[in-house]
């Protein structure tokens, strides 16, 4: 398998190779026989050709000015939207609470659920003094579970 590879591989490079070659001959051959056209009407086409591009840049440009303005408009105007809908649904003190403060600690639920039974096996063995490894592997669970369960279990009662 490895020598079929190596020969593909080998192949495709000198492939390649030759194919460069014939478009460069291509090239020199195009560039060469420029002495035999005539100049005058290859000219004139030129000036017609660039004449049309400027005014289809100018077209672009004109259409692309008006999409970043119509771009520019939706989006103060979804931002307007955004703003009076935040205002109807926070209250003015909550939201005044929330810019001042940009880290969220959390709050104390006032009525802890009592604890399911997973959690509470994780919380027994951490309890006991093993390690989160240890709990995790006599559950049959991984690490970052136990530690997820951990954190948890302080939302219930104990």
């Amino acid at each position: 398998m490895f020598i079929f590879l190596l020969i593909l591989g080998a192949s495709l490079m000198v492939y390649g190779f030759k194919k460069r070659a014939d478009e460069t001959k291509e090239q020199l051959l195009f560039s060469d026989n420029k002495e035999w056209i005539p100049e005058f009407p290859l000219e004139a086409s030129k000036v017609s050709l660039s004449l049309e591009a400027e005014e289809e840049v100018k077209d672009l440009r004109h259409r692309m000015e008006m999409l970043e303005k119509t771009l520019f408009e939706e989006l103060l105007k979804w931002q307007m939207e955004r703003e009076s809908l935040k205002s109807d649904f926070l209250p003015e003190e909550v939201e005044l609470s929330l810019r001042g403060s940009e880290v969220f600690e959390e709050e104390e639920v006032s009525e802890k659920k009592p604890m399911p039974e997973h959690v509470k096996k994780v919380w027994d063995l951490l309890k006991e003094g093993r390690s989160t490894a240890e709990a995790a592997r006599e559950l049959g669970i991984s690490k970052g579970e136990v530690l997820l369960l951990k954190n948890l279990s302080k939302h219930y009662k104990e």
